[in-house]
């Protein structure tokens, strides 16, 4: 039973844990395994990558424009831009690919327990 929890630690971190399982590809050559490995790490790829993207893009870039006025201050405005478009399909897409990858890693897991 003391298995169990740390089975669904393992499942729940798969994006980090994906990598060690590829160590063990040519035990299994001629395998399923390879085969159901292979999803499993284009969706960690494709996560990582809209995770990145995500952290990038929800940050607002910050834009300084400055200039003078005819007393010779200067005047200084921040301007805030966020693509929203991009930002709310990547809020979409990563915990959609987290979720697919959580499934294909269970279903491997269930299938070739180690």
């Amino acid at each position: 039973m003391a298995a169990a929890p740390l089975r669904f630690i393992n499942a729940a971190a798969w994006p980090l844990t994906i990598w060690t399982s590829l160590s063990q590809l040519e035990q299994h050559p001629a395998d399923d395994y390879v085969e159901r490995t292979s999803p499993i790490v284009a969706t960690a790829i494709a996560f990582w990558l809209c995770l990145i993207a995500l952290i990038v893009f929800a940050n607002p870039a910050v834009t300084a424009i400055g200039g003078s006025i005819e007393g010779g201050e200067s005047v200084v405005t921040f301007i805030r831009r966020t693509p929203g478009s991009i930002v709310g399909v990547l809020w979409f897409i990563t915990p959609a690919l987290y979720i697919i990858g959580l499934w294909l890693f269970a279903s491997r897991d269930e299938a070739f327990p180690r």
